[in-house]
This record gives structure tokens, C-alpha cells and sequence, in this order.
């Protein structure tokens, strides 16, 4: 005989457990929901699905960037499909993988890959998947670089170079840019209430915490929750008055640039975090070297100092070199080298190496402008390379840690007037 009371109490023992774990649920994508606001780190935002330069420590990386949140200010760098490392690994991957668990998911994208590859000339035409094989010794395929948020300390810029925007790109980033020059009443607004919440974010966590004791009680899930999202949460956002009133402003900024070398910046105030800030229309200076034999430049020069993983600059030449000899003194030949500015924007000179022997420049030359310096070399025709600086106007995020900020380059409107009818002081 079936005991209906016990029967009756096992049905309410499930029915409050089930209304226990949909608690728990609820409770669980409130927090992740917020967290999805709050922990994604504002500046990473503005970057985010961008093709940019990543340079890290002495390595650089050209890619999409893609950021998930609660990341704590880390982020993907996805290379371009011409740019992939060992396709040939990856598509042994996904070939192996169909013959083991027969999912075709895996064979069409081997075949879309395949035929991506050949159009890039990665592979030859005549490749068929039939010849991949699983090679355990072949280096492996690689897609991207993952930045950790403890690599942000080894991380000098994310850089995304004007002149490789396409026009679609310029025109997104032009009504960016009017947007934050003079941004409307409702962008206005949701900027407020958005900063509101990061500055009362630790009572809030508070209320929510103490809102939700009896459940944490209950359940040391929601608690881990509440405390990964706090420590997500600390560098993704911040709130800095002085920099908030600058957002659209010139700002002028001190970094420790990729050569290491303190430098200033100036550019308009996009964006700021905990972690980062984020400069528009940067003059940004970008290492490049040049190696001539005599007056000939040789090939694969200019090109930039650093190697970027996932791009090649396709740099045009930008000095002309016309070599002299003086004379010879003891087994050496005097040259005079001439170096002329045949780019179309201004560059800085910094050294050139002659032979070996080392000259330095430090000189900035306008287009058209010549520099003559003398050096001893081994020949009439020596070889030589030349240190140089070239400027591209570019967005960059650089971690806030490594920027000094000096002050705004121009005064915001609302003080301009009182500004200009201040009594002058003579000394």
C-alpha cells in the first residue's frame, strides 16, 4: 500500500529543491548580467572587433581584437587568415578529427579553410585533404595571441594605424569622433548614470551581497560569483574627474615608447580605465631602418624596426642617399653622406651606421630637406644603414600604468572665453 503522506513530502521536497536551483539560476544571471556591464573594460570596448597592432615586450602582433568579459582588462588577438602559422597543422586537426568522431562539421570547415588557404597561396592549388596527415612532430598551427591580464605589465601599445582603415572604417570612426566632440543629451545621460554606478559599485556589491545572504547561505556558488566579479571588476572600470572632463579634448601625454624612450604625445581623449586609456589621432613615431650599398637602397628596405607577427609595412622609400668620397686617410676612405627627405611628411634622422662605424644624426628633416654627415667607410661604396623615425596618424590604447598625463592641449569651450579675458600679468 503506497503511504500518500510520505509520497506527498518526497513531491514537496523536489518541488522546493527545483525552486532552490531556479533560484539559484536567477540569482546567477542577475549577477552575470551586470557583470557583462560592469567587468568589460570600457576602453577594450572601443577596440574591440578592430584590426590593430598589439605590441608586447619586443614582440608586435597584427589582428582583430577581441575581448569576453569579465576578462580583467585581457584580450585575443586574431591574425588574419594569410597570416596564419603551420595551416597545414590545422587543417591535420580537423581532418583527424573527422575520422575519429565522423562529424562533418569538422571536414567542411577543413575544405573551407582549403580552399581560403590556396586563394592566399598558402598551400599549393594541387593540395587535396587526402594528403594531410597527422604529424605529432609538425610545428603547430597558430590563430592568434592571447594577452592574460598579468601580461598588461609587458604590453606597450594597441596601435591601429589611420592609413589601413578602409573608407567604410574612416567614416565609423569620423561620427565616433563627433559623438564625443559633442556628444547628445542622451549619450550625455547614459555616461552619467554609467559612472554613477561605477562610483557606488563596491556599496552596491554590498547591498546585493547582503540582499542575497540567506541564498549565498544556501549556496557557495553565488558567493564565488559575487567575488570573481568583484576582482573582475576593479580595473575595468574607474572613474577620474579630471580625465572624465577631458573625454573629446586634446590631451598632451608622457610615455615610455617601444624603443624605451620617454616621449610626448598628443591626441584627443577617447576613452579611460583602470587599465587603460585610449588617444585618438595620435602623431605616432614609428621606427624604421633602411640599408643602402652607396647611393642604392637594397631590397626589402625601409621596413619597420620591429617585427610585427601577422604584417609587413609595405613602406615606399623615404630618404635619398648620394655618398661622396673625401679622401683617404691611413686604409680608410672619407666619405660625405647626404641624406635627403624625399617622403612626403617630416622625419627624424637618428643615426646611420657607415661601414660599421656609427654617426649620429638626432636631426629632423622636412620634405625635401638634406643632412650631410662624414664618416670613414671600407670603400667608395659602403654599405650603410639609417636609423630613422617616420609618423602615422594613429588611434593607440596604452596601459594607463605607463602614461603621465601632462594636461590638455586645448581649452574646452565652456572656459575659453573667460580664458582669453584674463587680465595679462607682466613680470
Amino acid at each position: 500500500m503506497v503511504d500518500v503522506n510520505a509520497t506527498l513530502g518526497l513531491i514537496e521536497y523536489y518541488t522546493q529543491l527545483i525552486l532552490y536551483l531556479l533560484a539559484i539560476g536567477l540569482v546567477l544571471s542577475i549577477i552575470y548580467a551586470i557583470a557583462d556591464v560592469l567587468t568589460r573594460d570600457r576602453v577594450l570596448k572601443v577596440v574591440v572587433g578592430k584590426r590593430a597592432f598589439v605590441f608586447l615586450g619586443n614582440e608586435a602582433y597584427y589582428g582583430k581584437i577581441v575581448t569576453p568579459p569579465r576578462s580583467g582588462g585581457g584580450f585575443e588577438i586574431y591574425f588574419p587568415s594569410e597570416k596564419i602559422e603551420n595551416p597545414v597543422s590545422l587543417l591535420a586537426f580537423l581532418v583527424e578529427n573527422y575520422r575519429e568522431t565522423k562529424d562533418k562539421k569538422f571536414l567542411e570547415e577543413a575544405e573551407e579553410l582549403l580552399k581560403e588557404f590556396k586563394k592566399m597561396k598558402l598551400i599549393p592549388e594541387n593540395f587535396t585533404l587526402d594528403q594531410v596527415k597527422w604529424n605529432p612532430w609538425a610545428p603547430p598551427s597558430l590563430i592568434s595571441k592571447k594577452i592574460f591580464p598579468s601580461d598588461i605589465k609587458n604590453l606597450n601599445a594597441i596601435i591601429i594605424f589611420k592609413d589601413l582603415l578602409s573608407e567604410e572604417e574612416l567614416k565609423e570612426k569620423w561620427k565616433e569622433l563627433r559623438s564625443i566632440y559633442h556628444p547628445p543629451l542622451i549619450k550625455r545621460l547614459g555616461r552619467r548614470i554609467y559612472n554613477s554606478l561605477i562610483f557606488v559599485k563596491d556599496k552596491l556589491t554590498a547591498t546585493l551581497a547582503g540582499g542575497i545572504s540567506m541564498v549565498a547561505y544556501f549556496s557557495p556558488e553565488i558567493k564565488r560569483s559575487l567575488e570573481d566579479i568583484t576582482k573582475s571588476t576593479i580595473g575595468s572600470v574607474s572613474y577620474n574627474p579630471l580625465l572624465e572632463n577631458s573625454i573629446g579634448h586634446l590631451l598632451t601625454i608622457e610615455v615610455t615608447d617601444i624603443d624605451g624612450e620617454k616621449k610626448l604625445y598628443q591626441g584627443i581623449l577617447r576613452e579611460y580605465s583602470g587599465n587603460y586609456i585610449a588617444v585618438y589621432d595620435v602623431d605616432y613615431r614609428v621606427q624604421v631602418e633602411a640599408v643602402y650599398k652607396g647611393n642604392r637602397i637594397q631590397p626589402g628596405y625601409p621596413r619597420a624596426s620591429i617585427k610585427i607577427e601577422g604584417w609587413k609595412f609595405d613602406f615606399k622609400q623615404h630618404i635619398r642617399v648620394k655618398v661622396e668620397p673625401k679622401g683617404k686617410v691611413d686604409d680608410k676612405v672619407k666619405v660625405s653622406v647626404t641624406l635627403k627627405n624625399i617622403h612626403d611628411n617630416f622625419i627624424k634622422v637618428e643615426k646611420l651606421t657607415v661601414d660599421g662605424n656609427e654617426v649620429k644624426v638626432d636631426k629632423v628633416l622636412e620634405p625635401g630637406q638634406e643632412v650631410s654627415v662624414e664618416a670613414q667607410a671600407a670603400s667608395e661604396e659602403p654599405s650603410i644603414k639609417i636609423d630613422y623615425e617616420i609618423c602615422l596618424e594613429a588611434d593607440i590604447v596604452w596601459p594607463i600604468s605607463k602614461v603621465k598625463i601632462i594636461g590638455l592641449g586645448d581649452y574646452p569651450p565652456s572656459l575659453l572665453k573667460d580664458v582669453l579675458k584674463m587680465p595679462k600679468i607682466r613680470l
